[in-house]
């Protein structure tokens, strides 16, 4: 029956989510604050677990949960979740890709702005007594080419859409996969490698999901391929870059400027990365791609959906 159904949400999401889990018979229990051990201990009594990027879904959880069917990631992206071990034992592992596709594209949009404009400069020094407006010389994000890394994805497009359509850029776009059609409906300009993009644009956009062919897929002879003064936006995942390679490349003025939503660590605590993010033309987001109360509410009632389906399907 799916009123036995027990549900354990370990992070928070937004609580129509939930809602619509206890409107359908579910057994919810919700601890945001439950940690690693704690988990491992009690895994076991449920049938289901949803998280968001904070808990990680170990095998050793896994192989504690006797009883579990489905993992469930609220938002993108399943580097918190050992994907291999849940397939070999038969657990569903599912997640909302297309909830903070919004969210994401307009922050990244936002970071391309803040860099070539110098907001966040500009808001510093009027903060601090000073008037430096001889120091705001910035330019238009219509003049730029911007390169889409990954732009095959549901937020690579978008990013793409929004700088071609809202602001007349000129965008580029690699992905491992074919999405000629795709670009061509937003007018795109498809390129067929990773080099041949780098060379060519003023701002790099990274919109790739984080596995071990893409670690550090931007490395240090990836800088050196990329124009003097570009720029380079992340609201992917931070090892997706080598970190310690755009330092160098930021410091010896190869790269003009970084816009960074995400980190080597979260936060970001190992002496290279201070002194990376304490760069005055690196502009610094706290993982924020999805914290927006329309994603967030998106991601909770899309997975939400997916449960309800997925354990009514197992008892018609």
């Amino acid at each position: 029956m799916v009123c036995m159904v027990k549900i354990l949400i370990c992070d928070p999401i937004h609580p129509d989510g939930p809602s619509l889990m206890r409107e359908a018979g579910f057994d919810v229990v919700e601890n945001s604050s439950i940690t690693a051990e704690q988990l491992q201990t009690c895994i076991g009594g449920f049938d289901a677990v949803v998280v968001r990027g904070r808990t990680k879904i170990t095998g050793s959880v896994l192989n504690a949960a006797v009883k579990l069917k489905v993992v469930a990631r609220s938002g993108v992206g399943l580097d918190n979740i050992d994907v291999d071990t849940a397939k070999t034992k038969s657990i569903r592992v599912i997640s909302t890709p297309a909830a903070p596709t919004t969210s994401v594209a307009e922050l990244t949009i936002g970071l391309m702005l803040a860099l070539i404009r110098k907001i966040s400069y500009a808001d510093r020094t009027i903060k601090e007594g000073k008037w430096v407006k001889t120091e705001l010389m910035g330019s238009e994000l219509k003049s730029k080419t911007v390169g889409i890394i990954g732009a095959a994805g549901r937020i690579g497009l978008e990013v793409g859409r929004i700088a071609i359509q809202g602001f007349g850029s000129k965008v580029m776009g690699y992905d491992v996969i074919d999405f000629k059609e795709r670009a061509q409906q937003i007018g795109l300009v498809v390129v067929d490698n990773l080099e041949g993009l780098l060379g060519q644009c003023d701002i790099v956009s990274i919109h790739v999901p984080y596995l071990p062919s893409t670690h550090h897929l931007i490395d240090e002879e990836s800088f050196s391929r990329m124009k003097k003064g570009a720029m380079l936006v992340n609201a992917s995942r931070g090892d997706i870059i080598d970190g310690q390679a755009l330092l160098v490349a930021l410091k010896g003025g190869k790269l003009g400027g970084a816009g960074l939503d995400v980190f080597h660590k979260e936060p970001p605590i190992d002496p290279w990365e201070k002194d990376l993010v304490s760069l005055p033309n690196v502009i610094c987001t706290a993982h924020v791609g999805a914290q927006t109360t329309e994603c967030q509410r998106l991601e909770s009632t899309q997975i939400a959906e997916q449960l309800v389906q997925l354990f009514k399907s197992q008892v018609t």
